[in-house]
């Protein structure tokens, strides 16, 4: 479709995205509480560890997972990618909305909550498209940054990634709860 508006001519062409399935992980816990997720989109790797630095230092987060969701490799810097990071200590809904807020993640990811179950969801799955073929492999684990709190994390989700990620995360928190469940989405996306 062609439309000429003044002197510029705009050229619009309409085009079907794919539906891509995976699964994802709520942030809400068992016993009604939250955990900060955050989800950056095509930034440097520096801006996330910045984040993280910030928010353990003035928020006593204690120690996170950095995950890489995805890596644009034809920027000039491999730094440059999608990011996800989870923390394991419980807050109150509106303190880890305000957490959010105070980083420099993607904005749609911080209007999240609004969104089905009214918390933060992040994949941790494989994206799949209708022919059943890998299109995204799932996030992988750069590192944990530790860092020491005495706020209790949630066993769960602990429990959920070291399993997934082979590795041990539960030696990092000095207090822990005893809830055992995650909650996990299967959706839709592009």
């Amino acid at each position: 479709m062609e439309l000429k508006i003044f002197n510029h001519l705009l050229l619009f062409k309409i085009v079907k995205l794919p539906v891509l399935a995976t699964i994802g992980i709520t942030n809400r816990t068992e016993d009604g509480y939250f955990v900060v997720f955050l989800d950056y989109d095509e930034v440097e790797r520096k801006v996330v560890e910045e984040d993280i630095d910030f928010l353990q230092k003035n928020y006593d987060l204690g120690s996170c997972l950095l995950l890489e969701s995805s890596v644009d490799y034809t920027k000039e810097t491999t730094e440059v990618g999608n990011y996800h990071v989870i923390f394991f200590t419980k807050h109150k809904f509106p303190e880890v909305r305000e957490i959010i807020n105070l980083t420099r993640c993607d904005e749609h990811f911080k209007r999240g909550w609004m969104y089905q179950g009214r918390c933060w969801v992040l994949r941790i799955a494989d994206k799949i498209n209708d022919k059943k073929e890998v299109v995204k492999p799932r996030p992988k684990l750069l590192k944990i940054v530790e860092a020491s709190t005495n706020k209790e994390a949630n066993l769960g989700l602990i429990l959920f990634f070291e399993k997934l990620y082979k590795t041990k995360i539960r030696d990092l928190f000095t207090k822990v709860d005893n809830t055992t469940k995650v909650e996990l989405i299967d959706y839709v996306t592009r």
